[in-house]
């Protein structure tokens, strides 16, 4: 918070969860937002500000579109924060159309078809839409997850191109990358955490996923990507000195392929760096990786948990 009870734009979509592009659409579509502008000429976001965005994000997250949100108008939500109740009150569900599961379906079938048919345009819309409409935690977890969990299903049965997969993927690691930056924007004394793939492993939504929400919890993510050869992640744990480093694999033969070597990296550093693997990979036989020290994190296991363990609390 800065200049007396003001908030920059990395500071406000870090506490609210809304993007900065959002935060600037929504001011400058519907009136919502009233930043003044600092000596700098940057936008300074008032407590106001701040309120007419919590009342935003449970009208949002209790079904309406961010449409019907601002007829309601600044003062009414205003209004509203001041009376006090967290949730929207009567009526103030989706009254009409379609509810929130069928149109987040509708979206994640908009995605899917436009991937197997490499229409990028759509899937950049659709997309648009959800981040538009819900928070961007929701339009992650109930849009582009299951929108990758499709097209990796349609291109493992053969009716989905290679294209198509890697097309789709980045639009979605993209929207994720940029969830994560803001989420540990403000996280610059927070615990450090490496953030990576195992060798040959370029899947990285997953990891991505894991990544957000140990921001959410306070921990400064040091993303280093896809296919991290042990020896780069080694040095770089060496000179960065994280707390943690959370590694990703979602095939369980190159968990078989690499486990001897993460093993001894965990020995080697052990003390200095926890770790923690996870990711639908980690399948079978990982009694040798853990005996080594790691913390093997299943994928049917929820991230709710992570925090406390990644970050020791």
């Amino acid at each position: 918070m800065t200049d007396a009870g003001r908030y920059k734009m990395r500071t406000i979509a870090r506490l609210t969860g809304f993007t900065p592009t959002v935060l600037r659409a929504w001011e400058r579509r519907h009136g919502l937002l009233q930043p003044v502008r600092g000596a700098g000429g940057h936008r300074l976001f008032t407590e106001d500000d701040r309120r007419v965005l919590d009342r935003v994000r449970v009208h949002l997250d209790a079904g309406r579109s961010i449409g019907e949100v601002a007829t309601l108008g600044r003062a009414a939500l205003l209004a509203e924060a001041a009376r006090g109740p967290r949730d929207p009150g009567p009526g103030a569900g989706r009254a009409a159309g379609p509810d929130r599961a069928v149109e987040t379906e509708s979206s994640v079938e908009a995605i899917t078809s436009a991937a197997v048919d490499l229409d990028e345009a759509t899937i950049v819309r659709s997309l648009d839409r959800a981040f538009a409409v819900y928070s961007p935690l929701a339009a992650l977890h109930d849009v582009v997850v299951p929108a990758a969990h499709r097209v990796g299903d349609l291109w493992a049965d053969g009716r989905c191109s290679v294209a198509s997969e890697h097309l789709a993927s980045g639009h979605f690691v993209h929207r994720a990358r940029k969830i994560l930056e803001t989420s540990c924007a403000e996280n610059g004394h927070g615990a450090r955490i490496v953030s990576a793939c195992l060798p040959d492993e370029q899947h990285v939504l997953g990891v991505l996923l894991a990544s957000i929400e140990l921001a959410r919890a306070g921990g400064r993510i040091i993303w280093l990507g896809a296919s991290l050869p042990f020896e780069d992640l080694e040095r770089a744990c060496l000179a960065l000195r994280p707390e943690a480093a959370l590694l990703s694999v979602t095939r369980p033969v190159l968990l078989g392929a690499h486990g001897p070597s993460l093993g001894a990296l965990v020995e080697r550093l052990a003390g200095r760096v926890r770790f923690v693997v996870g990711g639908a990979g980690v399948a079978g036989d990982v009694e040798a990786i853990e005996r080594a020290g790691a913390v093997v994190w299943k994928a049917d296991r929820g991230l709710d948990e992570l925090p406390d363990v990644v970050l020791g609390r």
